[in-house]
């Protein structure tokens, strides 16, 4: 039996993730990676930034990324889906307001109320969002290391 994901699995999976790390490429090639909120939507891992952030900066010199999301804690429970491909701007302003809908009811237990924000932490992300969507452009690496144990059964 195969530890891989099917179909359905990685869309469950993707669907239901909490954190993406998100890694795409600094100034002189090395990995910049991030842990970022996401949707899955249509199909894609879609995250957003804000306009001059350095993955703003990265992503135009450089629009080749890898997204990463996982779970588990001990090795016999570890499950990901690693993507490999292009990240992707969204520019139709209706996916970006779906986008943005879908990201509140996602998030929205895990988030703090404005009026409980600090001013600097406000002022952060008061700055034009940037949204994109990954075009996997290599196989999907998936494992369910649980999928071992049920072999051996």
């Amino acid at each position: 039996m195969a530890i891989t994901l099917d179909q359905q699995e990685v869309d469950d999976f993707l669907t239901n993730g909490h954190t993406v790390m998100f890694t795409c490429q600094d100034k002189d090639g090395y990995p910049h990676t991030t842990p970022l909120w996401y949707v899955y939507m249509d199909g894609h891992v879609c995250v957003r930034g804000r306009t001059g952030s350095q993955k703003d900066v990265n992503l135009k010199r450089n629009d080749k990324v890898s997204v990463l999301v996982e779970s588990g804690e001990r090795w016999v429970d570890l499950k990901a889906v690693m993507i490999r491909g292009r990240a992707e701007p969204i520019e139709d302003e209706e996916t970006q307001q779906r986008y943005d809908r879908l990201m509140d009811e996602k998030y929205a237990s895990f988030r703090q109320t404005g009026s409980k924000m600090p001013d600097r932490v406000k002022s952060h992300y008061a700055v034009r969002k940037l949204y994109y969507r990954v075009i996997p452009e290599k196989r999907l690496a998936t494992w369910d290391n649980q999928k071992i144990r049920m072999a051996a059964r």
